[in-house]
């Protein structure tokens, strides 16, 4: 039996959509705040949603979120972990020179 190019390309292209798929599900998140109740109102990530009544959410770190950071309408919720390995990248940095 032959197979067709056309069913070829089909088949790559649903291997290519699938693996998107799969990168997209591990996409990277960061738990932000809002840096007050109008900005806990009004904001509202395009795929995350809003924020709950209290306490932070779970975004994606896109563009948008990083946008938001930068002009302070929601703060970063930074956990221990991730700042112990900053210090120590610090540290190692300054032992070396």
């Amino acid at each position: 039996m032959a197979v067709s190019k056309a069913s070829l390309r089909g088949l790559r292209m649903n291997e290519r959509l699938e693996k998107m798929r799969e990168a997209s599900k591990a996409q990277k998140t960061v738990r932000v705040a809002p840096a007050n109740d109008a900005m806990r109102r009004l904001l509202k990530h395009p795929h995350a949603g809003g924020f709950p009544k209290e306490g932070g959410a779970e975004w994606p770190d896109d563009r948008f979120t990083k946008r938001r950071i930068a002009d302070g309408d929601i703060t970063r919720e930074e956990d221990g972990h991730r700042d112990k390995t900053r210090s120590h990248r610090r540290h190692e940095d300054t032992s070396a020179a």
